[in-house]
């Protein structure tokens, strides 16, 4: 053997290494993305249960179950007190928006969560939280909701005051 052809299988072995570097390398970066994933997925999972439970025990109060059902017969503490669960409720629903948006989040379960929301929304007291903190939120996200919800709207006038007047009022537009 020649010199030249000990370079020759050198080379040869190298790019032999590269490609399989390269195929090792591939199938790590989808590892890494399906990991990411599911730990998005479960983190999601966790901060849902955790919102329900938390909902779960608030409601030995008849005053969340009246404020889901959009009563009037409740006080400035229990709009204040339910307004804080929506408000866990929508951070959570715009953090699942932007991942699915960044492709961090896959279809399914950004179906998932379009389902869980428009089933939520329907509790008057839930479009009406929506109404009195819509503007806590970044425009893309209350844009697509807003779309997602059909005939919920910005209400004309600003209603980011979190009042007993301001939950009648908002409960008064939604049935109007």
């Amino acid at each position: 053997m020649t010199l030249a052809d000990i370079a020759s299988i050198g080379s040869l072995i190298s790019g032999v290494a590269v490609l399989a570097s390269l195929v090792y390398l591939a199938q790590q970066t989808r590892q890494n993305v399906r990991n990411s994933r599911a730990l998005i997925q479960q983190g999601r999972a966790a901060r849902i249960a955790d919102t329900a439970l938390r909902i779960a025990e608030l409601r030995e109060s008849d005053a969340i179950d009246k404020c889901f059902t959009g009563s009037s017969d409740v006080t400035d503490k229990d709009v204040a007190r339910f307004l804080n669960v929506c408000r866990a409720i929508f951070v959570s629903a715009e953090d699942s928006y932007f991942q699915h948006k960044q492709g961090l989040l896959e279809d399914i379960a950004f179906a998932s969560f379009e389902t869980g929301v428009r089933a939520g929304m329907g509790a008057p007291g839930m479009a009406a939280g929506w109404l009195l903190t819509r503007d806590m939120y970044e425009l893309e996200f209350r844009t697509y909701l807003d779309g997602l919800l059909g005939d919920i709207h910005a209400p004309a006038t600003s209603m980011q005051m979190r009042s007993l007047a301001r939950w009648r009022t908002a409960l008064a537009s939604l049935s109007g």
